[in-house]
Parts: structure tokens; sequence; C-alpha cells
């Protein structure tokens, strides 16, 4: 397949949305960037600002991200206002719609009079297509995201489901573009609701984890060398792994907010020496650790840390007893690693 004239590259966050244009003949220190708030944190946006003028409100579109607009819908709430869902809105809230019913959302497709009618959804393509006219940019005929996707679980954690998903794509030879799909499987459905939705813009589509696009990302920096410690420090969520031979061999995820440098050190010389275990992370509030094979952290020859949050465990200087420490920055901006995680993705797995 010839390589595309132009893709763009989507990296959906917690807090932000990480945006490359990617042109087959603009070299990439020039290429079009943005990071911008991501898509939950613009519906909780809205969300508020309906709670402020005393209206309800009614989701309606695709499974997106929660965080900040899952604690906007339960403000909403609390102030006495009214939310209406659509089925497909409401699995943002929770997987099992009786738990979302629970928290006092109404699952319909009738809004009640005077709401405000909110789209959700992971993507903005109209916004970000008026965004790159008004510079003369065109929107590609091609587009990667990342999104991280806990998978479709109403009955069981969805933490379990996640690491269960992670942990077979390490069994099966860790390579980082396996955790990328061109048609998801259907258990991902935050993935499939981003395939479908560029589908009805006649887009071709690449979906990913944010997770693993962060670490083969990472992985671009000249200075990476293997084995190497890769971290992603990401506004709601931390991912480590251990990577040699281009395969990542052992890996943990946990939530940001609950990691202090020294903790954060800590679970990464375990994974460096293959001890650290599943119901350790998971039991602790994160998302699980699988090791495969691991060199003992003596053996490290890079810690290659990226992420808007890493600043603070790379001023401790504990990191550097694990090898050379590398603030990655590839294409000169770390906040753009997830997206060139996603081109190299593209690259592997459509322009063979």
């Amino acid at each position: 397949m010839a390589l595309l004239m132009a893709l763009l590259a989507v990296d959906v966050g917690a807090g932000t949305q990480d945006i490359l244009l990617c042109q087959e003949d603009v070299p990439l220190a020039n290429s079009a960037k943005m990071v911008m708030p991501s898509q939950t944190v613009i519906v909780g946006k809205r969300i508020h600002r309906a709670r402020s003028e005393g209206r309800d409100v009614f989701l309606t579109g695709s499974t997106m991200g929660g965080g900040p607009s899952t604690r906007a819908v339960r403000r909403h709430l609390d102030a006495g206002l009214r939310v209406v869902a659509t089925p497909y809105a409401a699995l943002t809230l929770n997987d099992n719609l009786d738990k979302v019913r629970a928290m006092g959302v109404e699952v319909g497709e009738t809004a009640s009079r005077g709401a405000l009618r909110i789209e959700t959804g992971d993507l903005d393509l109209s916004a970000l297509a008026w965004v790159l006219e008004l510079f003369c940019l065109e929107m590609p005929e091609a587009v990667a995201v990342a999104v991280q996707d806990h998978g479709y679980a109403p009955e069981r954690s969805n933490r379990i489901v996640r690491f269960e998903y992670m942990a077979e794509v390490l069994r099966s030879g860790g390579r980082p573009e396996s955790f990328a799909h061109i048609n998801p499987p259907p258990h991902l459905n935050r993935m499939c609701a981003v395939k479908r939705y560029l589908e009805g813009q006649g887009l071709r589509s690449l979906l990913m984890d944010t997770g693993p696009a962060a670490l083969l990302g990472a992985s671009l920096d000249p200075r990476y060398a293997e084995p190497a410690l890769v971290l992603n420090l990401g506004n709601g969520h931390t991912i480590g792994a251990v990577m040699m031979d281009g395969r990542i061999t052992a890996l943990f995820e946990h939530h940001t907010s609950a990691l202090t440098p020294e903790k954060l050190c800590s679970l990464a010389q375990r994974l460096c020496d293959g001890v650290l275990t599943n119901a350790e992370v998971f039991e602790d509030g994160g998302h699980g650790a699988h090791v495969e094979e691991a060199p003992g952290k003596e053996e490290v020859r890079s810690v290659v840390v990226t992420g808007p949050n890493r600043e603070p465990v790379l001023r401790s200087g504990l990191l550097r007893g694990l090898g050379e420490v590398v603030p990655a920055a590839p294409g000169g901006d770390m906040m753009i690693t997830g997206c060139l995680g996603l081109v190299e993705a593209w690259k592997r797995l459509m322009e063979k």
C-alpha cells in the first residue's frame, strides 16, 4: 500500500486530546499540532454550564471516556436537576445500565422540556475540521485515534477485563502495534464507538489503546536503548513497561493520582525484576500487572519517561539507579508522544 499523503493522529486522554497532522511532504518539525481539552472535559463543562443555568441535561451520542463528564453528571443530579441519556451515551457512565439508573440518570430517547442537548463522543471531527480550515489545512481521509478502553464489563470489574486483554497481548508476543486495531474486538466498546463514528464520516481509521501508543511513541526517541523501562505518566493513568527486542515483556498500570515518586519507582524496580504481581497493583486500586519476561533492574539500559505528569519523578532523581534516564520527546515535543506512536502503528499495520 502506498504511503498516505496525510494522517490525523488524535491521542485522547483524561485531560487533553493531543492532535498531530502528519503529511508526507511536511517535515515533522513543521507539522500542525494541537493540545486541547479532551471531549470528556468539554462535555463536563457543558453539563456544569447547564447546572449553573438550572437546566436539565439530555446526553445523546456514543460511548466515550468518563472521568470529568461522569463527575459533572453526579454534581448535576446532586443539584436536583434531571439527566436523561440514550443507552449508548449512558454506557459512558457504567457498562451496567441498572447501575446508571441507580445513580439517578434516566435512560431513554426523549429529553425533558427545556433540557440542554449534549452530544457525547471521544471525537468532534466537525470542530477539528473547522480549526484546520481556519489555517488552510484539509481534513485527511485517514484518522488514527488512541483511547483508553477498559472493555465492556457489565457484571465484572472493568479493571480486571482491561488487564486480562493486556496480558493476553503480552502472552501473544507483546508487539506494541498489537494493541492497535483496524477492526477493534467487540468488547472494546469505546474503540468500536469511535470506529463507527469515523466510518460514518467516510474515513479510514485505526484505533489503539492510549498506554501502548505512548510506549511505542516513546521508543522512537533516539536515546532509547533496550532493555528499556518506559514510563508514561498521564493525567489519569500511569503505565510502565519493560521493552526488549521491540516487544513489551512486562507491564503495569495504575492511577497517576495514587502514585508518589517513591511509590512509582518501587513499582518500576519490581517490574524490572519480574516480581511485581497483578494482585499487588489491583488491590492498591490500580489496573494490574503482568510479567512475561524481565531482565532484572541491573540490566536496564535506559529509563524512558514521558507524559504530562513526569516532572515530579524526574526531579526526584529516584530513577537514576535503574539506567540512563531519558525525558522522551520524540519529534521534539513530549505531548505528541502518543500521536507518533499512532503514526508508527499505522505504518506497521496499514502500509506493509
